[in-house]
């Protein structure tokens, strides 16, 4: 019987996950992407085998899953690959069917319970018009004829060509005057407001309990994703431990229904985003740089092991990370293959995205390509107030994981640091270029208090005034660097000066032991790779103050630790 190459995708995705105002609407976005895609999983043909991801241990793919925790990971990703006997087209149809109808069912549930939190009767028509617009499948089948290799290019091939045509169905007079949904600023909101608030806040209950906190106006796709767990899930799933935005910054066990504390105490008042990616992860599965062979058979083999090496990373190793046993650290809102998704205090930010960059190589170093390199990965960070919108926090951490690719080179990460001001700073280095270790030696004596909570604010003071361009645009000095300049003895000098001026009692001699190796080793790392006939000055410059102003950031979260002022050494 002929066999065939069936990709299914879904979407919308990254702008359905970041339109959220608490954690539980960032969970429940990825989480109802990850329910869809095994709707669609499960009916695929029988015998029909799933190349990507690899079902094996999939909780979302078990009849009788046996811990409830690991079944609310959203854990696939937004597209699946299977190898299917007979009619393709018949059987990626049958997909297409079964992922609307448990998505329609949803909806279904929701508007079941529409009493509960005020969605009038009178607004059926536009819920409904709007669920039916909501979701954009698309599929494509190839057959094998023998060759997977060119059939598997040929599918994403025509498959792109299909996502990029898009069926446009002309809007229809099922909708009003009103406001927009304010998390997506673009369906008509058919509840919300500060009146629907403060009588839903007076109403207590669980589905009030969702639509109290904010006067959000909402759409129904917002609705569903407020709602849909209490009204689908909880047959299903016994209960939903997702912490609150407070609590995670401040590492407390409070739920994000129950916390209405409105703030963290402590000092603890910073929560960082983290998108963590593979790195030219389309290459890796389509077997561009594998060594040579003359079996075509070899990249579905290539698929196979590729896809288990995925699984492992995100089912057995991002959870222990990001939500170690004991410890209530982060929230892992999404991981699926290469692609993570979470919550975590600002200070432990940068710990995790390494642990997670060293947990994925291993998890894929028995991948090798023509030149003996294993896949890598990079990743974005925005870091700011618990009470900054939460999805302008995901967006930029999007957007960083995307700077560390393009600007900073792969594989590295980038930080995006959103100031209660307004103003927004951008620090970014390779993994293996020294700036994480000098980040966290920094990071460390802050945090034990060898260093004075001000050592990388008076770094930053003393360098700027070296900067040709000054942060005040206002600044009408006009500067060019000086001819031989040595700016790594320059910085290496004013770096040592705010050590012997702001160390703990007799700490200054150890802190410069540990800190200006470091120091040295970043910004040597930081002149190979600038082009010989660029000038290193302000590259250096930058780089260190905008490491320093990251590490002062994310150490707001840290209780202050004064440190005695020593007298400056010659």
């Amino acid at each position: 019987m002929c066999q065939s190459l069936v990709k299914i995708q879904i979407g919308p995705v990254q702008d359905f996950i970041a339109a959220a105002r608490s954690t539980r609407d960032l969970w429940s976005g990825s989480y109802l992407l990850s329910w869809l895609v095994a709707a669609g999983i499960r009916a695929l043909p029988e015998g029909a085998e799933l190349i990507f991801p690899n079902p094996e241990g999939q909780p979302l793919l078990k009849k009788d899953p046996s811990d409830q925790t690991d079944l609310l990971i959203p854990n696939l990703p937004n597209l699946f690959i299977a190898q299917v006997a007979g009619d393709p087209a018949s059987a990626a149809k049958a997909v297409k069917v079964a992922i609307e109808k448990e998505w329609q069912t949803i909806a279904g549930a929701v508007w079941e319970q529409r009493a509960h939190f005020d969605l009038p009767d009178s607004a059926e028509a536009r819920y409904h018009a709007q669920v039916s617009r909501h979701l954009s499948l698309a599929w494509q089948a190839t057959p094998l004829g023998g060759d997977y290799t060119a059939a598997y290019r040929l599918n994403g091939w025509h498959l792109d060509a299909v996502r990029q045509t898009r069926d446009f169905i002309a809007w229809d007079s099922v909708t009003g005057p009103g406001e927009k949904d304010s998390l997506t600023g673009k369906e008509e909101a058919l509840i919300g407001g500060t009146d629907f608030q403060k009588k839903l806040a007076n109403r207590g209950g669980e589905y009030a309990a969702l639509f109290a906190k904010h006067n959000d106006h909402l759409g129904a796709v917002s609705i569903i994703k407020r709602c849909w767990h209490l009204a689908y899930l909880k047959t299903k799933c016994r209960n939903f431990p997702i912490r609150s935005i407070p609590a995670i910054a401040a590492r407390r066990n409070t739920l994000d229904d129950n916390d209405t504390s409105g703030d963290s105490g402590g000092g603890d008042k910073y929560i960082a985003a983290i998108a963590f990616d593979g790195d030219s992860i389309g290459k890796w599965v389509g077997g561009d740089d594998l060594p040579d062979r003359t079996d075509q058979t070899d990249l579905s083999d290539h698929h196979r092991t590729f896809s288990a090496a995925l699984s492992n990373f995100a089912l057995k190793r991002v959870r222990a990370i990001v939500e170690p046993q004991g410890e209530w650290l982060g929230q892992l809102i999404y991981a699926g293959g290469d692609d993570v998704v979470c919550l975590v205090p600002a200070d432990a930010a940068l710990e995790v995205a390494g642990k997670l960059r060293a947990a994925f190589r291993n998890a894929t170093s028995t991948i090798k390509d023509k030149h003996g390199h294993s896949p890598d990965a990079s990743a974005g960070i925005a870091i700011g107030h618990i009470h900054a919108p939460l999805q302008d926090l995901i967006r930029e951490a999007q957007k960083a994981e995307k700077r560390a690719k393009n600007t900073v080179g792969r594989p590295a990460f980038s930080v995006t640091l959103m100031k209660r001001s307004g103003e927004i700073s951008h620090w970014g280095s390779q993994w293996e270029s020294g700036g994480l270790a000098l980040y966290q030696a920094i990071h460390e004596g802050l945090a034990v208090g060898k260093l004075s909570a001000k050592f990388p604010h008076r770094v930053c003071q003393l360098l700027e005034p070296y900067l040709i361009q000054r942060p005040d645009p206002t600044d009408p000095s006009d500067r060019s660097d000086l001819p031989g300049l040595d700016a790594a003895d320059l910085i290496t000098r004013e770096f040592a000066f705010a050590i012997s001026r702001q160390s703990a009692a007799g700490t200054a001699r150890e802190n410069e032991v540990a800190l200006l190796p470091l120091l040295r080793q970043y910004l040597e790392k930081i002149s190979l790779i600038r082009p010989i006939s660029s000038s290193l000055t302000q590259p250096l410059l930058t780089a260190v103050i905008g490491l320093c102003t990251t590490v002062a950031f994310a150490a707001r979260n840290h209780e202050p630790q004064p440190a005695e002022k020593q007298p400056a050494t010659a």
